[in-house]
């Protein structure tokens, strides 16, 4: 049976690229700490990848800590920017109400041991403009909201929102959480002024496991943000541990891969975001879930009404296509979806619903096969888990 795979957002395949970067990292396994010739290769080569993510992020200055995950990058922001000065203690921290949990979770937290927490609005999609700025006060020290909803494809303006936030409050930390984003759209530190971004690897083509979170040069001047891991003083002493250089040789290698053919490869899944948004269109009991501001081009929204979406996804697999019902983080802790909800669909709705997140290496031909499958299991399905 030919295997579809349309779940990128879940995860993706490993490129060519960091395929061969970990087969010749193999021979490069110094130490990049240690202070002989063996660990000074592996320091260099090292700092070559840092340099290739930065560029990429469109970075003059500043620092990129390399992570474990992009779960861990949003751990670090978050929890290293309350922790950093004793003046932070019960302050408040702004997010929006349809973060990734490794954003949400860790707000909540802090709420828990004391922090103010306010959650802005992202109704159809959009950021409530007027709830952020009411929000931001003198008291607030952290804001963070994701560049792309890895639910709704929703992609909100980073630039705006930020550009709000400080002049509000000039002092506000402004987070955002790009790991849906990154290389899939154009994501920029210059442009959009943000002081902290996380991004992941195993979103773009590199294998799971590596992180990494840029701090801007000004917050490492104030040191706004505090480690969170302790150990060797590692990574500009905010992330201890021995650097899994194996694994950031990979990423970076993706990195330069997506972004030498970055617009060509947007346009593309533009293209194939329309085609299949067309077909859907035509089918009978399904709704796609367009946002009303910019959306991502790699992710589609689709509520399929009457049909579980975990019936939906058994029965798609079974033809060979693969998809998921929302954040693949959060699939072992079955609920209602707080993004879809946010987004404003009802619990039943967001209940029936799955994602579509395509890649460049996704077909016009998948798509086809895509949507007729979907239509297959509307009609072979909706007449047995029907809910009244």
């Amino acid at each position: 049976m030919r295997e579809i795979y349309m779940d990128n957002s879940a995860t993706t395949p490993l490129c060519e690229a960091a395929k061969e970067a970990i087969i010749e990292g193999f021979d490069v396994f110094g130490n990049p700490s240690s202070l002989h010739s063996i660990g000074h290769t592996a320091e260099k080569a090292l700092e070559k990848c840092r340099q290739t993510v930065l560029d990429a992020l469109g970075a003059k200055d500043g620092k990129l800590i390399f992570t474990g995950s992009g779960s861990e990058a949003n751990n670090l922001a978050v929890f290293g920017t309350a922790y950093a000065k004793k003046s932070n203690y019960g302050k408040k921290i702004i997010i929006s109400d349809s973060e990734h949990p490794s954003v949400s979770r860790c707000a909540e937290e802090l709420a828990e041991r004391g922090f103010k927490l306010t959650k802005i609005p992202t109704k159809g999609g959009v950021v409530d403009e007027d709830a952020l700025l009411d929000a931001v006060d003198d008291k607030t020290f952290l804001v963070s909201i994701m560049t792309v909803n890895n639910e709704t494809g929703a992609q909100y303006d980073i630039k705006r929102l930020c550009a709000l936030c400080k002049r509000k409050n000039p002092n506000v930390i402004f987070h955002t959480d790009a790991v849906q984003a990154f290389m899939k759209t154009d994501v920029s530190v210059k442009k959009t002024g943000v002081d902290l971004l996380s991004v992941s690897g195993h979103k773009i083509g590199a294998p799971k496991g590596v992180g990494a979170l840029y701090v801007s040069a000004e917050m490492m001047k104030r040191r706004a943000v505090k480690p969170h891991i302790f150990g060797g003083g590692q990574e500009s002493g905010l992330r201890s541990g021995t650097e899994n250089t194996l694994l950031i040789r990979a990423f970076a290698a993706a990195v330069k891969e997506g972004q030498e053919k970055l617009s060509e490869n947007i346009a593309y899944m533009k293209d194939l975001r329309t085609d299949i948004i067309s077909r859907l269109s035509r089918l009978d009991g399904v709704r796609v879930n367009l946002t009303k501001g910019e959306c991502s081009p790699s992710i589609i929204s689709v509520t399929v009404f009457g049909i579980k979406s975990e019936v939906m996804l058994h029965h798609l697999s079974s033809c060979g296509v693969f998809v998921s019902s929302g954040s693949a983080c959060s699939s072992n802790h079955p609920g209602t979806s707080t993004a879809m909800t946010s987004f404003g669909l009802s619990p039943d709705e967001a209940d029936s619903t799955v994602r579509i997140s395509i890649s460049p290496k996704n077909t016009m031909d998948e798509c086809e096969i895509l949507v007729s499958a979907l239509e297959n299991g509307v009609k072979s399905l909706v007449k047995k888990t029907y809910r009244k």
